[in-house]
């Protein structure tokens, strides 16, 4: 237990806040001093001194004034208050409890150190504090003897590795002391936001970590008791869990506890790992007769040299015996990410590996790649826009299916193309899915990607399947290229990249009211514009969407979706009328699609989700066409025929239409293109020929907004009362915003 008792006058805190950096505006950070003055208010709330807590932030404008009445004495956050505080400033305090708080960015810089960034830090330079050396710090003549009995640490900041090209221009952060540490028993509590390599984040402009952790601080102090800081971090750890149960956050808060009962204790960064069961104990008992064996002759010298070339991948401490076993090397390899391939690799880097060690690899740990291989593809694949790595999703939805693929995030991407174990002796589909991106793309970052899937395969022995792969890779880059679909790479299927979801509730009582709401996506980023609870009219629902709009910059690639019930598919919202500044209609500013979540539940996703890959590589041509006379029944005969059939058109009048919809949803059809007007007396051909020629089908939602355009101001014209289903499955309504931040 941790639970302390003592007099809150004697506590003494440092609060450091950094959220304006010496950079563009996108490194600046809207967050840290709520977080700073939600930690200073916790401390005075359980009685600490005002004047024993010294806060420092570099303050966006919009919160200086908060900062300053809360706490008129605080000092900047440049890097040499930093240093005199934590050198100097520690030496005068005289108390039972120091309290120490840092919110700001955060970087894994060279070394794999942790960097806490200053306000100096630019684009080109960051420059930071080694978080690690706060540790050190307390334990030295920098905190008197008897200045603190105890210590508090708390950082809400990233650890995440940086690309390649920025990484480079990182600063070796630097320490706060290099003095010998005269008291190592002084006891010390530090709580950290994330594992080492991983995000922090933010959620309604506080660090999501630091609200947790208030909550539970406040709750465990409710009764009066002295505080358990076992009990609190319990709580945070439940409440964190609930979050990755919930799926809207991968987060895994860390702590180290030294000397706290008279020992030092570390729980393992990252979600606890659960005990092996018999088949993993074997696999583990097999690696490690392995890795005795490829120590060699001199086991006490090949063991002390991997261990060091670990200590540079690895975010655990190495094991204490000086040199490690064979045992302790495999245990510490399972403590780390892709830990087992990394050892495997630095003891048979002159050695063949026989496919049975491999395996065990795989099975304890379902990784592949070594930690450099891993780091290096995630710094690649961030040096890719966002465009760039929806190409590198698609390739690996076209190749093996995979449909639920995050391309927004780079380490998410690699983690869920990584998922794909490559067979015995066969290259795995990762590689594959890297040499058909670079094959097309052939940019800067493509050579690179070619040139560590080559030292991949290397690593394997299966360059010669390689180079065969990449023969086959370049033969599809130039049938895409003949074919004319190479420009229509880099954008999802629309040619759109933001977009603004819109949901319409079903309407209540008389005048056709609803509820509705609207968010705006870029890749994985949402986040609310609007929620109108009130029942509104179909007007007020138009003039508050103009609103919304007319406040968002405005590019004609911004897909604007409508998410409706089945029964309000017919809206014709692509015709709503903006007044301001000219009257104009919706559709011809922006490609308006129908999405509707009917008949989308989970045994029937599958077909939903492979019809809608077939949409990334057909063309035009490839829509069915649905006569009008059909009823419900041999709608749903003439879907399934071919369950690869990408979408439909039909121009089915509007009385029979809603069985039209039903059919084709519940069928799985993500596109279906339809005839507005009553009785339309407009055929196939026409249609078709309203489409244009042949044309990629991920194009359609900015081709109907061009023909909305051409014939608006023609009444009669058939292509303004053209309507668009366009469900993409990997595109769905948010059902609640998380938000990464620093």
């Amino acid at each position: 237990m941790t639970a302390v008792e003592h007099d809150w006058r004697r506590t003494h805190a440092v609060i450091v806040a950094v959220e304006r950096y010496n950079g563009s505006d996108d490194l600046n950070l809207d967050g840290p001093v709520h977080d700073a003055l939600g930690m200073r208010t916790w401390l005075t709330g359980r009685g600490v001194p005002p004047e024993n807590i010294q806060l420092l932030a570099s303050p966006m404008e919009r919160n200086r004034a908060a900062l300053e009445a809360a706490h008129p004495g605080y000092r900047p956050a440049e890097r040499a208050d930093v240093r005199k505080v934590f050198r100097d400033g520690l030496r005068e305090i005289d108390g039972d409890w120091l309290w120490i708080y840092w919110a700001g960015h955060g970087v894994q810089a060279p070394g794999g150190r942790w960097s806490l960034l200053y306000p100096e830090t630019s684009d080109t330079d960051l420059q930071g504090l080694d978080a690690d050396s706060l540790m050190d710090l307390v334990r030295t003549d920098h905190v008197h003897w008897d200045g603190a009995d105890r210590v508090t640490v708390v950082i809400d900041a990233c650890r995440r590795a940086l690309p390649l090209d920025i990484h480079e221009l990182a600063d070796t952060p630097q320490p706060l002391t290099n003095v010998t540490q005269t008291r190592s028993d002084r006891p010390v509590f530090w709580m950290r936001a994330c594992q080492a390599g991983a995000v922090a984040m933010e959620q309604d402009g506080a660090g999501r970590f630091t609200s947790v952790l208030l909550r539970q601080l406040e709750a465990a102090g409710a009764d009066g008791a002295g505080l358990d800081l076992d009990q609190v971090w319990k709580g945070v750890q439940d409440e964190f869990a609930q979050v990755r149960e919930g799926g809207s956050s991968r987060q895994y808060p860390t702590m180290h506890v030294i000397n706290w009962e008279q020992e030092e204790r570390t729980i393992r960064l990252g979600p606890s790992a659960p005990p092996l069961d018999p088949e993993k104990r074997r696999f583990r008992e097999t690696l490690v007769l392995e890795a005795s064996g490829l120590l060699g002759a001199d086991p006490a010298g090949s063991a002390a040299r991997v261990a060091a070339r670990l200590s540079e991948h690895f975010t655990t401490a190495p094991p204490a015996t000086r040199p490690p076993s064979a045992e302790e090397l495999v245990d510490w390899a399972l403590e780390n990410p892709h830990g087992t391939i990394t050892l495997l690799a630095e003891l048979s880097a002159h050695a063949p590996v026989r496919t049975e060690i491999r395996k065990a690899c795989h099975v304890l740990q379902g990784q592949w790649l070594t930690r450099a291989e891993y780091v290096e593809l995630v710094a690649l694949l961030g040096r890719l826009d966002e465009r760039g790595r929806y190409d590198v999703a698609e390739e690996a939805r076209v190749l093996f299916g995979l449909v639920d693929l995050s391309f927004h995030d780079p380490a998410l991407l690699t983690d869920a193309l990584e998922e794909l174990l490559p067979k015995p002796d066969q290259l795995p589909q990762l590689l594959r899915v890297v040499e058909r991106f670079a094959a097309v793309d052939d940019g800067a970052v493509a050579a690179d990607l070619r040139a560590w899937s080559l030292r991949c395969a290397e690593r394997l022995g299966l360059e010669g399947q390689l180079k065969e792969r990449r023969g086959e890779a370049k033969e599809y880059a130039e049938s895409v290229k003949a074919a004319g679909l190479a420009q229509e790479r880099g954008a999802p299927p629309g040619g759109s990249w933001v977009s603004i979801q819109i949901r319409l509730h079903p309407s209540s009582g008389p005048g056709q009211r609803r509820a509705y709401e609207v968010w705006t996506r870029r890749g994985e980023d949402v986040s609310s514009l609007a929620k109108v609870d009130t029942p509104a009219s179909l007007e007020e629902i138009r003039n508050g969407l103009e609103a919304v709009l007319s406040a968002q910059p405005y590019s004609p690639d911004t897909l604007v979706e409508f998410f409706v019930p089945s029964t309000d598919l017919d809206l014709a919202v692509h015709r709503w009328q903006f007044a301001q500044p000219v009257e104009r209609h919706l559709g011809t500013d922006y490609p308006v699609v129908m999405r509707c979540t009917e008949f989308r539940e989970p045994q029937r996703h599958d077909l939903w989700k492979r019809r809608w890959k077939q949409v990334g590589a057909a063309g035009t041509k490839s829509l069915r066409w649905l006569p009008g006379h059909l009823d419900c029944g041999e709608v749903y005969r003439v879907v399934q025929q071919s369950v690869d059939t990408p979408g439909v058109m039909t121009t089915t009048s509007r009385r029979a239409r809603q069985d039209v919809f039903n059919a084709c949803l519940f069928g799985g059809v993500p596109v279906l293109i339809w005839h507005g007007e009553a009785e339309p007396s407009i055929a196939e051909d026409e249609v078709r020929k309203l489409l244009g020629e042949e044309r990629p089908l991920r194009s359609l939602p900015q081709r109907l907004r061009e023909l909305r355009s051409d014939s608006d101001p023609y009444k009669s014209h058939h292509g303004r009362h053209m309507a668009l289903l366009w469900d993409d499955p990997h595109r769905p309504l948010p059902d609640q915003l998380d938000l990464s931040a620093p």
